[in-house]
């Protein structure tokens, strides 16, 4: 135990040290980049007008007083949706900042911190975190490009050019606005992968272990599992000001922790309230472990079902981040996915009511009733 205490005072001396030194010498820069150019919206080897026969601004506002006249083919529906997700993005920027389209230097996100956790935590993880966030801009302006060789970026570009019209301008506001889609993915992204990695972690680790430790394994995954979660959405709230988001960590922070250390409630004779440690069998491990994966798989086919192009939801981000196409609508994508949740939380809903119902004890006798009956068999 003396141990453990000097460890931990080390540990948490050389944090200080090493956040005080980054917050000293070092200041961690946001990657600021448009992931689109103009240029890649102009077909090649053409000198675009700088400007059409009217500002970009008002030939947005006038567009929704017209008609969309689409070129008809494949893509014409999912054209029409995207060009109207796209013009009223525009005209609440239009509104906000005429010149939205030429600033003078890109915005720099301001970092705003209200306390001295806050400083500690941005000085020992913003350097990584601003690094992990340029290299998936780097995938993501990949990804982008690729789509601009595709029939469906051709059919769209066709389509909002004659809408808008071909000219300096109209190219700008259309690379803007996949720039801009794509930037506001790059959390979603990171964020994605960072619970890919526990989850595949976790599962590698419950398999990877003896079979006798998989049940104190599975609760220890389960209760660190909702602590991370409480944790997210205790950061969300606190960035936020949500009360929502913050009584929701609330709540699944009482969960991680009564998995983490389950307990009953016992009334003595004299009424006495108290707490005994009990320990959870493997069949409520499973049913706790189902009940969680019905809350992800719930989570995920809500925002599936309540995502737009205009207010996307993360897995609207990550299919269109996958395919590169910010433009449209990723419904076949979301289809796949939902279909995908519903077959493993079907498949784990199965596993789970077998594995309630299993009695080893019943199977261990059934064992010792074949076993004696065997040299009768012979």
């Amino acid at each position: 135990m003396k141990f453990e205490k000097k460890t931990l005072a080390y540990l948490v001396i050389g944090i200080l040290c090493l956040s005080f030194a980054l917050s000293y010498f070092y200041k961690p820069q946001p990657p600021v980049r448009e992931l689109v150019r103009a240029s890649q919206e102009m077909p090649a080897g053409t000198q675009l007008p700088a400007t059409g026969a009217a500002p970009m601004a008002s030939r947005v506002a006038n567009s929704f007083t017209l008609a969309l006249v689409l070129v008809k083919s494949e893509f014409s529906e999912k054209n029409a949706t995207g060009l109207e997700y796209l013009r009223v993005w525009a005209q609440e920027n239009f509104q906000r900042d005429p010149s939205f389209l030429r600033p003078v230097t890109l915005k720099v996100p301001v970092e705003v911190h209200h306390s001295i956790i806050d400083s500690l935590f941005f000085n020992l993880f913003a350097g990584p975190v601003y690094i992990l966030q340029a290299r998936v801009m780097d995938l993501l302006a990949s990804r982008i490009d690729d789509f601009h060789h595709s029939r469906a970026y051709l059919s769209f570009a066709s389509d909002y050019y004659e809408a808008f019209g071909m000219d300096q301008e109209s190219a700008s506001l259309l690379a803007r606005y996949q720039s801009e889609r794509a930037k506001s993915s790059v959390n979603v992204i990171l964020c994605a992968a960072f619970w890919l990695l526990v989850t595949a972690g976790g599962i590698i680790s419950v398999f990877a272990s003896p079979p006798a430790m998989r049940k104190s394994r599975g609760q220890w995954l389960l209760a660190y599992g909702w602590l991370l979660v409480a944790l997210l959405y205790f950061v969300v709230g606190w960035m936020e000001n949500l009360v929502a988001v913050m009584t929701s960590s609330v709540i699944c922070g009482a969960i991680g922790l009564y998995l983490y250390k389950p307990f009953k409630i016992q009334v003595s004779e004299d009424s006495a309230l108290s707490l005994k440690l009990v320990t959870p069998s493997p069949q409520f491990i499973a049913i706790v472990a189902w009940i969680s994966v019905s809350l992800v798989a719930i989570r995920l086919i809500t925002w599936i079902k309540t995502g737009t192009l205009f207010a996307p939801d993360p897995l609207t981000l990550l299919a269109s981040s996958w395919s590169g196409d910010f433009l449209h609508e990723p419904v076949h994508a979301k289809k796949n996915i939902k279909n995908f949740v519903a077959s493993i939380w079907l498949l784990y809903g199965f596993w789970t009511a077998y594995y309630v119902s299993y009695d080893p004890k019943t199977s261990a006798e059934v064992e010792r009733t074949l076993d004696s009956l065997q040299p009768i068999n012979k």
